[in-house]
């Protein structure tokens, strides 16, 4: 490669040589070492850099147009706020001591007012509590002790009496149930604060607010403390029911078992009785006896005990009957002592020895018979 054909290939990359005002200026002595960073310039190409993408302008939003209704509605909010922030300013500076006193004086009176109404209703209900379950207890209690007995038909003896229920269950729940009657014989329901009544005052003096205002706070206070009083009082009364119903429970969970023992006391009874007597019991394990139902239930047991009672006697009265038709020797056949005629006087025999009467003589011929 000569140095003309370097120049002019230099010429085509880079375009012809400037004339400089010195025209008489050397070329550059080291063409060589120009050509060889061309060379490497032209292997290696550097990225040209390009300006990014300007962005695009902006669009401004159109002005929209006054409404004038909404701008009309806008000022009338700001002036009813100011005009009401105004009337409050004058209202808090032309406003009394007492006036502002008569309003809470108010609204403690509102409060006394709903706190003597609940206590009010809160005693009503303890009082009338108190009295139904009396009548519960007492009630309950004269049913148990009716249903507990019944005549005995196997007895001939007037007021004889057999035992309908298990003793021992029976008793227990009458002692429960006259042990709750004393509690709710000793409630005593505690007299109320008498009800507010605002006195005469001068509702534009200060004093006579603030004192109504004092007496207003103390019948609070007192009633605050009638209100602790009748929520015990309701805690009393409601703990003295439970254990009485525990008790009355389990008596009449007892009528299955006494059920059973009468089976057994009246063992020749119709089947059909015995059958009629457990289904009343299980009625009466699974009622309640505090309500009507229960003491119907408890009354129709006792029914169909007195029905199996009269069916054993009727049997034994028939047994003795039969026993009594049989001839001679077939009660001792039977292991059976034969029963005598009622009524009827067996013969008697004479302990005493026979007389006997001598033969008559003949007296001999001159003498007299004696």
């Amino acid at each position: 490669m000569d140095d003309h054909h370097t120049v002019r290939r230099l010429g085509e990359m880079i375009g012809a040589p400037r004339e400089s005002a010195a025209s008489g200026r050397r070329p550059l002595a080291n063409a060589r070492e120009l050509l060889r960073m061309v060379d490497a310039a032209a292997d290696q190409p550097a990225p040209i850099a390009t300006e990014p993408d300007a962005a695009p302008p902006r669009r401004r939003r159109a002005r929209r147009p006054v409404d004038a209704l909404a701008l009309t509605a806008g000022v009338l909010a700001v002036v009813s706020v100011v005009a009401a922030g105004t009337v409050g300013a004058v209202q808090m500076a032309t406003a009394s001591p007492a006036a502002s006193s008569l309003q809470a004086l108010e609204a403690d009176e509102a409060a006394i007012q709903n706190a003597h109404q609940s206590l009010v209703s809160t005693r009503d209900r303890i009082l009338a509590d108190v009295e139904s379950q009396g009548a519960d207890a007492a009630g309950l209690r004269a049913a148990l002790v009716s249903t507990s007995t019944a005549p005995d038909p196997a007895s001939s003896e007037e007021g004889a009496l057999i035992e309908v229920t298990d003793a021992a269950a029976l008793t227990t729940a009458l002692a429960a149930l006259d042990t709750y009657a004393k509690g709710l014989a000793a409630i005593t329901v505690p007299e109320l604060p008498a009800e507010y009544v605002r006195p005469e005052l001068d509702e534009d003096s200060l004093v006579e607010v603030g004192s109504a205002i004092d007496a207003v706070q103390e019948q609070l206070i007192a009633g605050d403390a009638a209100t602790v009083e009748l929520r015990t009082l309701r805690s009393g009364l409601d703990a003295l029911r439970p254990p009485a119903e525990l008790a009355v429970a389990a008596y009449g969970a007892s009528f299955p078992g006494a059920a059973e023992a009468a089976i057994a006391r009246y063992p020749d009874a119709d089947e059909a009785l015995h059958t009629a007597l457990s289904d009343a019991a299980a009625v009466v394990g699974s009622s309640n006896l505090w309500s009507p139902a229960g003491i119907s239930a408890v009354e129709r047991y006792r029914d169909a005990l007195v029905a199996v009672a009269a069916d054993q006697v009727r049997f034994e009265v028939d047994r003795q009957q039969n026993q009594g038709g049989e001839q001679p020797g077939s009660g001792n056949e039977s292991g059976g002592t034969p029963p005598s005629d009622e009524g009827t006087d067996p013969p008697t025999e004479s302990t005493d020895p026979p007389t006997e009467t001598p033969p008559e003589q003949t007296p001999p011929d001159g003498e007299e018979s004696p």
